[in-house]
Order: structure tokens, then sequence, then C-alpha cells
């Protein structure tokens, strides 16, 4: 009788690891144009499921980007001092913007960030209106696309990487107001055409929340910002002005980020 021998954890755990940086240094080495699946094979001498596999991993810690809608991939080449940004120094200098414009508007501003199919919640500043919106709150973490400023970053993201979310996230959108993929992605639509993100009655009900994102010199969204409010305080009129607001506080961020 023929016993099948497990395969060592221990050897496992490395092998993998010595192959993800293996193509990762095969993409480094090459420009923005990338390599295709096939170009990595010839180049690694690795099987084509086990760099799809290792693809998909970087692919979503962002180590790797697909090159637009071709199937084509390309080693991301992020900003250092963003990447050497903390996420309380983001804090510390968000605060007194959020601040401001919380005064100004009235109403709650939130910052989120990404974390891979996810967003989490850094901060967030009360307005003065009596009826507050308070739609999540410090290390929070939701399904990217829910709420308005992360909304907001998914759309700026390319086509490929917001499949793959939206597929990986799908049974937990149900748990925002039922939420389906149709609606995410006509969300996502609706936010390139417009400029900024509008979500309303999904992750709290009767609330309304306008998003920004602020992206680096690549394009890629560093972070989301967003002022949420009661439906009522949120006519089309004055999404346009809290998005205007929104656009000027990033600006001065990203002045004192970079």
């Amino acid at each position: 009788m023929e016993t099948q021998t497990q395969p060592d954890a221990t050897a496992t755990g490395p092998r993998t690891l010595r192959r993800g940086l293996q193509i990762l240094q095969t993409l480094q080495a090459h420009d923005d144009n990338g390599l295709s699946v096939t170009e990595i094979s010839r180049l690694t001498g690795l099987q084509r499921p086990t760099i799809y596999r290792l693809l998909a991993a970087l692919t979503e810690t962002e180590f790797v980007h697909a090159v637009g809608r071709t199937r084509r991939y390309a080693a991301t080449k992020v900003r250092l001092p963003v990447i050497a940004e903390p996420s309380n120094r983001i804090v510390d200098i968000a605060k007194p913007l959020m601040r401001e414009l919380a005064e100004q508007v009235g109403d709650a501003v939130f910052l989120v960030v990404r974390e891979g199919n996810s967003s989490t919640t850094l901060w967030r500043e009360i307005g003065s209106y009596p009826v507050q919106i308070l739609a999540t709150y410090v290390n929070k973490v939701q399904p990217l696309g829910v709420g308005s400023a992360s909304m907001a970053i998914l759309a700026k993201l390319d086509d490929q990487s917001i499949d793959d979310i939206i597929q990986a996230n799908q049974e937990q959108l149900e748990h925002y107001g039922g939420m389906t993929q149709r609606e995410m992605r006509q969300l996502i639509a609706n936010t390139r055409t417009r400029g900024y993100s509008v979500v309303g009655n999904y992750a709290v009900r009767g609330a309304l929340g306008v998003g920004s994102a602020l992206c680096d010199a690549q394009g890629k969204p560093i972070l989301g910002l967003s002022v949420t409010a009661i439906t009522e305080r949120m006519p089309s009129r004055r999404q346009k002005e809290i998005a205007q607001m929104l656009e000027s506080t990033l600006a001065t961020l990203a002045k004192q980020l970079f």
C-alpha cells in the first residue's frame, strides 16, 4: 500500500516566499509595460499555476499591479515618502484640517485608508449640527467601497483590482443594506463620472456621504476623506460644494504629507 508523504510546512513556507520574491524581482527588472504570465514563466522557470497564485497574493498586497486592461503585470512603484508615513503621522497632520472642515460644514468628517480588500477608519471629526451621522469610528474595518470615502478610493483603482475586490467581498456586502455587486459597480461608475463619490442608505439608513480620494503621482489612491450627514442636508448643490471643500482639504493635506 502506497503511503503519501505530507509536505513539510517548514520547507513549503520559505520556498513559496522565495518564488514570490523571484517573480517580484523579475518584474522590477522590467519597465512599466510589464510582463505576461508566459513571459514570467520563461524568465523564472516557474509553472503558470504557481505564477497565477503568487501574482494574486502580490497584487492583493499591492507589490504588483495589472497593467491597465491587459493581461500583463508590473511591479508597483510607490513613492517612498508615502510608504514611510505611519498612520499616526497622517492623522496628526489631517486632524486640524478635518476639524476645520467639520466646523465649516457642521457635519462629521471621516478619514479612511485602504488595507487589502477593506478600508479602515483612521480618524473622525464631529460637526456642530445637532444631528450627527457617525457612520464609522476609529479602527473600524469595512469592505472597500462601503462608505463614501472608501468608495472614492475604490473608484480610483484599475478595473481588474476592482473586479477582484468586489468578488472577494461579495458575501460581506450583503450585510450593508443588501448591497449587491451590480449596485456597487453602478456607484463606482457614478463616482468616476462625477469625480467624487455620493453614497447613501447603505451602511447607515437615512445618511448620505460625499467622498474624495487623495492619489499619489502614479494615480494610486492613498486615502479617502468624506463628509456624512442626514439625507435632508445633502441636496445636489450642497454635495458639489462639499466635494469642492474636500478637494481643497486634500490638496492642503498633500502638501503637508509630501
